[in-house]
């Protein structure tokens, strides 16, 4: 064969691969759209990722929406997301359960009670403080909570200040309510707060008989002469805060045996009590502010489990020389003890700071402003004798941390001095937070204060600084062996 031939049979074998290489080709391209197809309809048609997220932690996440909005058609937005929310929502009887009465027709409040499926309810009633029309507008939907008053697990009652629109009434939206409802009886109702005014004496729903089971009772609207409370032998919580305040003592009940939680506001006339008079034996947690002749209230109480202490004075209040001066030990049992006095309260000495502390020995855990008690550091004349400095806070022999508000009241001496003594006779690190306000603005100079104060704390004490503007002429340089913090 010749070279001609040769070449002819080369080119039709290369023609005849090109052609096989060409339908490879083809196919490829086709398999590769195929595959595409295929791969977008997984896409299209695999569940999302929060489907495989538990139901149970789903439920918790919809129940935190739910109960955190005040929205009667939250409910219905979340189930209109996808099937599997739909049905954990409809099928869920604790979405159910907290009702917004004045937010809510009695259709919807029926559907509640329906998908609840007898669950504990907690009623809420938002409405105009002063309006008629709207307190009547409330009887149909109150009617249809009141067929279960049985399921009632709690009862918030507040108001708002009527437009201009709306008629006056001498009736407020909680005189209303409790007026309807007082000669009910409430089983399972455990918590009550009526956060709005309300001028009554009577409350006769709170009573031991019409409901057994109350614990937990927040009323801060009293306005009315004289309050009486009625005998609730099983509450655990009771705050009370006086809005204009009874003209007369409240008949404050002499022994409630379950009470761990007492908090009293704007209590503005002085108790009328014998000392020792009134018994908490499981006061846990009491909290006075704003209260006039609060030291006659502490004489008269006995709580030998009191750990927490909070007090608030006002303009009006005594000093702590004379509310604590007659509790010198009483309650040796307080661990956590919070103070703040207003800024017009008049300059507190050397006798107020250590009357606090003589009244509370068992302090671990303070926090306070640091211009309200300027002499808890500051020691008396006993260190110019040769003997150790006596500072009202050496009484909280176990004292543990130690938060001040507004830090720049520390006198840059006293306070280091006292955690230097400390140190040197071997007693723990104090932790120590100084917290500045939040909303301290740029051309605040707290700094020159705050180095003077920041240098020695660093090394004595563990040291968390709190909303501290960090300018750059503050030298922050921190020490290998230091134990700051700073969390925000």
């Amino acid at each position: 064969m010749d070279d001609l031939a040769r070449a002819r049979v080369e080119f039709a074998l290369l023609e005849e691969k090109a052609r096989d290489l060409l339908k490879e080709l083809l196919g490829v391209r086709a398999a590769l759209t195929a595959q595409r197809a295929k791969i977008g309809e997984l896409i299209r048609t695999k569940p999302s990722a929060i489907n495989y997220f538990p139901t149970e932690l789903l439920l918790s996440v919809l129940d935190l929406a739910v109960h955190t909005s005040e929205d009667p058609g939250c409910k219905q937005q979340l189930a209109s997301v996808c099937r599997r929310w739909r049905d954990i929502v409809l099928d869920s009887p604790s979405l159910w359960t907290t009702i917004h009465v004045a937010k809510s027709d009695t259709s919807s409040i029926r559907t509640h009670l329906e998908r609840s499926r007898g669950a504990p309810l907690d009623i809420v009633i938002k409405a105009p403080m002063w309006a008629l029309s709207k307190h009547l507008a409330l009887v149909p939907s109150l009617d249809v909570v009141g067929s279960c008053v049985h399921r009632w697990n709690s009862l918030l009652i507040g108001g708002d200040y009527c437009h201009e629109d709306d008629d006056a009434s001498e009736t407020t939206i909680a005189e209303f309510i409790i007026k309807r409802i007082n000669q009910l009886h409430f089983p399972s109702l455990k918590s009550v707060a009526i956060l709005t005014y309300c001028d009554t004496t009577r409350l006769d729903f709170l009573s031991a008989v019409r409901a057994p089971a109350l614990e937990n009772l927040d009323f801060e609207g009293i306005a009315g002469h004289h309050i009486d409370f009625l005998p609730v032998t099983t509450l655990k919580i009771l705050k009370l805060d006086f809005f204009r305040g009874p003209t007369s003592s409240p008949s404050f009940p002499h022994l409630i045996p379950a009470l761990t939680d007492l908090s009293l506001t704007g209590f503005k006339h002085s108790f009328t009590l014998q000392p020792n008079s009134i018994r908490f034996p499981s006061l846990k947690v009491l909290e006075l502010s704003c209260i006039k002749m609060a030291g006659q209230f502490l004489d008269a109480i006995v709580a030998p489990s009191l750990e927490q202490f909070k007090y608030v004075s006002a303009d009006f209040d005594d000093p702590p020389s004379v509310v604590f001066g007659r509790c010198r030990f009483k309650f040796a049992s307080v661990r956590h003890l919070f103070c703040s006095y207003i800024e017009s309260t008049p300059d507190l000495c050397y006798n107020d700071a250590m009357a606090l502390c003589e009244a509370f020995p068992g302090v671990r855990h303070m926090e306070y402003e640091a211009n309200h008690l300027p002499h808890l550091f500051h020691s008396t004349a006993t260190q110019e004798l040769g003997r150790n400095p006596r500072r009202p806070i050496d009484v909280w022999t176990e004292f543990e941390s130690l938060k001040v508000r507004m830090p720049d009241g520390l006198e840059p001496n006293e306070f280091p001095a006292w955690l230097v003594d400390r140190r040197a006779l071997g007693l723990r690190l104090l932790h120590v937070k100084l917290s500045y306000s939040s909303y301290v603005l740029p051309n605040q100079t707290i700094d020159d204060h705050f180095a003077l104060l920041y240098e020695p704390l660093k090394q004595n004490c563990i040291l968390e600084l709190e909303n501290v503007p960090l300018m750059p002429w503050v030298d922050l340089r921190i020490p290998a062996n230091s134990l700051l913090t700073v969390p925000s």
